[in-house]
């Protein structure tokens, strides 16, 4: 008893738990993120509705008539009296006689028409008040084929009730108003709310498929890398038109612990990079917009502030932007003085007397794998070995650039860059397994752009995500 006991605790503890909070978080961060295309999808699923109901809207109208139904005393051929019941028994045989074709085909034969209105028939109540309707597109149609049946109506019925006569108490004339509405605000209602039902489907096919990490347990169990890090997300100050807000670690106000943030990995890196003695540290991210330009510079700059001869090389020559971080946009970078257009003295710039050099990227170019190919790179590295105690390449995303494994080629170890909530699992895999073919040793991960706590101030971004 104990065994199966045991048996059934062991096979229910193998199945897989579902955590039902993260599937909401999933799903709340795939309405966030799909906020836009919820919104088009809503409003366009509201006009597509609201328009095929106006155009397949149809105006009917009806024409009306009431009676008295008298019908002869069959003992008493003089004598005529109302009897309610006949006007009911007529109601109720009007369906018959219409449907067998007789009354129909004399109407449509007087009239001249090829097709016959909708005619209906009711008694009210108990009483001998007859009510004759049709029902017609067009109006005047409607009021000809009520006209019609009330004349050859008394003839049809007088083989199944006997001899009526009809006494006209009112009629609706010739119909002006259509007697159905085009329900547009029906149809867009359901339309909106089709499309909001269709979107939160997305949004779930969207959380199940689109997976992606969000601390640092999970970049842990994904990839099996000591993350060093976690910079927060906070707004830089915009230094200028066209240039990026990128956060600078020696700005002043430092909101959710930047700073302090920034630092920490300093250490982390530095006790990594130690180890074996590395002095070239390749920053990189799986896809575009995680942040490495943010991690590279920040990273180089509290080294700098330690002491320590940092040199700064910005080789995403696709798209170089370092240059605006610093406010030296147009300047000539990697890019001149691996055509040989530069000489090394001519791209080095030091920032703010500090221990900081930087080498931009210079002009974008659309073939830099082969410029990055050339000896002269590995010069320019094995130069900067002598001069400076790091050297921090800012590199292109490892998982979708050529050029990447050439600079992984000039580097003593890689940092790889994970933006919270941004890049899929799968992605991110495949951008470590780009590093390992370049053969160098990745010393662990950085989560940037976590979610900062709320204060009183609320939330606070930066737009710089290169």
């Amino acid at each position: 008893m104990d065994m199966e006991n045991t048996m059934t605790t062991e096979t229910t503890d193998n199945y897989p738990k579902i955590d039902l909070i993260e599937l909401l978080r999933g799903l709340w961060r795939s309405c966030r993120h799909l906020l836009l295309e919820g919104i088009v999808l809503v409003v366009a699923a509201a006009a597509l509705l609201g328009f095929m109901t106006f155009r397949s809207y149809t105006p009917r109208y009806q024409a009306s008539a009431s009676f008295t139904v008298r019908v002869g005393n069959p003992f008493y051929a003089s004598q005529q009296y109302y009897n309610s019941s006949v006007a009911e028994q007529m109601a109720k045989t009007f369906p018959y006689i219409l449907t067998s074709g007789v009354l129909s085909q004399e109407v449509k034969e007087a009239l001249g028409i090829s097709y016959m209105p909708s005619v209906s028939a009711s008694a009210m109540g108990n009483t001998n008040i007859f009510t004759l309707t049709v029902t017609s597109g067009d109006p005047q149609l409607a009021y000809d084929v009520l006209n019609c049946v009330i004349e050859i109506y008394p003839s049809v019925a007088e083989f199944v009730v006997g001899p009526t006569q009809m006494s006209l108490l009112s009629e609706s004339g010739v119909p002006k108003n259509p007697v159905n509405s085009i329900g547009m605000t029906g149809s867009v209602v359901k339309g909106a709310a089709l499309g909001f039902i269709l979107w939160m489907g997305i949004c779930a096919l969207y959380a199940m498929t689109h997976r992606t990490v969000n601390n640092e347990e999970e970049l842990r169990q994904l990839i099996n890398l000591s993350c060093l890090g976690k910079l927060p997300t906070v707004r830089g100050r915009r230094r200028g038109r066209g240039l990026s807000a990128c956060p600078i670690i020696n700005e002043s106000n430092d909101k959710f612990g930047f700073n302090e943030s920034v630092r920490l990995l300093r250490v982390r890196v530095e006790r990594e990079m130690a180890k074996a003695d590395d002095k070239v540290l390749l920053v990189t991210s799986t896809i575009a917009n995680e942040g490495k330009t943010t991690i590279s510079v920040n990273l180089a700059t509290a080294l700098a502030q330690k002491g320590k001869r940092v040199l700064l090389i910005d080789c995403d020559l696709r798209n170089p932007s370092v240059a605006g971080i610093f406010d030296h946009t147009g300047e000539e970078g990697l890019a001149d003085f691996l055509k040989g257009e530069k000489s090394l003295k001519d791209v080095v710039r030091r920032i703010d007397s500090s221990n900081l050099c930087v080498i931009f990227g210079g002009k974008p170019v659309s073939n830099p794998e082969k410029l990055l190919a050339r000896k002269t790179a590995r010069e320019l590295i094995r130069a900067a070995r002598n001069s400076f105690d790091y050297i921090i390449l800012d590199t292109p995303p490892c998982a979708l650039m050529a050029d990447a494994g050439e600079i992984g080629t000039l580097a003593d170890c890689a940092l790889l860059t994970v933006r919270q909530d941004f890049a899929c699992r799968g992605q991110i895999l495949e951008g470590v397994n780009s590093l390992n073919d370049n053969g160098r040793p990745i010393i662990g991960c950085v989560m940037n752009m976590t979610a900062p706590k709320i204060n009183r101030s609320g939330y606070s971004y930066y737009g710089y995500y290169k």
